[in-house]
């Protein structure tokens, strides 16, 4: 009589469940069992298993042992070189067990385990107070970095109505390389997408880019950093390690500049914009490269992983026990293995 799908399937799930807790048990303990099992059999010889005279019929000859199986009397090794053979066997069986959890590793490195913390934050300056036609900088400083960096999307949203972004500057970036500046003053949007090769960007704090706004109309505006700004690791993933998002509060008062502080203003601008031409002029053997284009470079949908990372996952909470078990081992050999002779 065959058994319900079920019932298969639950075999199926067990027995893979005990291989798996197997072979990281093994991958563990496994050569301990291998150099400790020929002396295993000197001390209580018959009590010690030959694996291959378990795994075979009665009536069937064991290679290790020389002999024909019977396991009506017993299935111990015959002497001491299957006994060593024995050994061997769980070594190899461990090293392939090793093999197999170094692997899973490798994997769950790439689907993203262990996860890289988010630690960085954009930094502005939270409030200002400025006059109608005032141009003002808003420097975009990167913060908490605790994993180099290689690649940054500032994207940004402003009311139109009350400001304007006149310049978005690269000047004094720790970025060399710039792929995207995207301005739009109609709805109020500001994108600049840049970076640097390996071993990218490893420091507290540094600035990314500096745009300058402009009032426009008197009152409380806000400026902030949209869900598809991104800071993605240099981990060998791109891991977005962005923490949270900033935003920024500007009062534009309603007092006019003279036209002497509007002068000083364009004066004061100019360096800044003749600097950003400058730099578009360098050839390409230079450390800094820009190559603006107006289509999305980096998905705006991932930096919406910084509001479901708090929620449970399931799937999520079990790989990351996965890589943690698998880690232990392969840290617990890596500290023996390197572990200095007395």
């Amino acid at each position: 009589m065959e058994s319900p799908p079920f019932v298969v399937f639950i075999k199926i799930f067990a027995f893979v469940l005990l291989s798996w807790i197997l072979i990281h048990f093994f991958a563990v303990l496994g050569i301990f069992f291998g150099v400790a099992y020929p002396l295993w059999w000197l001390f209580a010889p018959k009590q010690t298993v030959c694996f291959l005279c378990r795994a075979k019929a009665d009536g069937e000859m064991c290679p290790l042992c020389r002999k024909t199986i019977d396991k009506n009397k017993n299935v111990s090794p015959k002497g001491l070189s299957s006994a060593i053979f024995n050994g061997i066997l769980l070594l190899v069986f461990w090293v392939v067990s090793a093999g197999i959890v170094f692997g899973e590793s490798k994997i769950l490195f790439k689907l993203g385990f262990p996860p890289t913390p988010k630690t960085v934050s954009f930094n502005i300056p939270p409030k200002g107070e400025y006059r109608l036609g005032e141009i003002f900088p808003m420097a975009i400083q990167i913060v908490g970095v605790k994993t180099p960096i290689n690649a940054v999307q500032a994207d940004l949203s402003f009311d139109p109505k009350r400001l304007e972004t006149v310049e978005v500057s690269t000047k004094d970036s720790f970025a060399n390389i710039f792929v995207q500046k995207e301005v739009n003053n109609e709805i109020g949007f500001v994108r600049l997408t840049g970076g640097l090769p390996n071993p990218g960007f490893f420091s507290d704090h540094g600035v990314f880019g500096t745009i300058y706004f402009k009032g426009k109309t008197p009152g409380v505006t806000k400026v902030e950093f949209l869900l598809s700004s991104l800071v993605l690791a240099n981990d060998g993933r791109a891991t977005n390690v962005l923490k949270e998002l900033a935003f920024a509060s500007y009062l534009i008062l309603p007092d006019k500049l003279s036209p002497e502080e509007e002068q000083r203003q364009e004066v004061i601008l100019a360096p800044v914009v003749l600097g950003e031409q400058s730099d578009e002029m360098i050839s390409t053997d230079s450390t800094r490269m820009i190559f603006y284009e107006k289509n999305k470079i980096l998905g705006a949908k991932a930096g919406k992983e910084i509001l479901a990372g708090a929620k449970f996952n399931l799937f999520r909470f079990l790989l990351n026990i996965l890589e943690k078990i698998d880690r232990f081992v392969l840290t617990f050999w890596g500290l023996i293995l390197n572990r200095p002779s007395m």
